[in-house]
């Protein structure tokens, strides 16, 4: 029952998702051109991670659709990968919105830009800007299904440990 319960958070959550446009795609561009530029992918790898990266930015851009999908497969018995995709699509959401709470916060306290070296101001603004959040909603569907995600988990141990008993 408890499983039901959590399946159909998660449902809300993505639902919010979808209402309140959350994306966080931009960032797995960001992240692809910026390992590139640093050097940190050799150019025999490149390849590989332009279509690892390809697949996430997918994942990302559709947001509340791909955890939606991801449902679907948990309950076609697909758990799995439908785990995966749900991650995928809230992790980056969930970084964009620490991300935008930090950056909510130095704006609001304008004294913290004493203290705030100016390069880490740049790059807190310029990662701030790689997430879409354009309402109250697209933050708690994020939370709402990144809940939900962690419920769905503990819902299933305490499945797997009744079975066991």
């Amino acid at each position: 029952m408890k499983y039901k319960f959590w399946i159909l958070v998660i449902v809300v959550g993505g639902i919010l998702m979808v209402v309140g446009n959350t994306t966080g795609s931009a960032f797995y561009t960001f992240l692809l051109e910026s390992l590139i530029a640093l050097g940190i992918i050799g150019p025999e790898f490149i390849p590989l991670v332009s279509a690892i990266m390809t697949i996430l930015y997918y994942i990302a851009l559709f947001g509340g659709y791909s955890v939606l999908v991801a449902v679907l497969l948990i309950l076609i018995k697909f758990n799995r990968l439908g785990k995966i995709i749900i991650t995928v699509a809230t992790s980056f959401g969930l970084l964009g919105l620490i991300i935008y709470v930090i950056t909510w916060i130095v704006g609001y306290f304008g004294w913290f830009y004493i203290f705030i070296d100016p390069t880490l101001l740049t790059i807190l603004n310029t990662l701030s800007s790689l997430f879409t959040y354009n309402s109250v909603i697209a933050f708690a569907g994020t939370f709402i299904a990144v809940v939900g995600k962690s419920g769905l988990k503990s819902a299933e141990k305490a499945d797997k440990e009744e079975v066991e008993d």
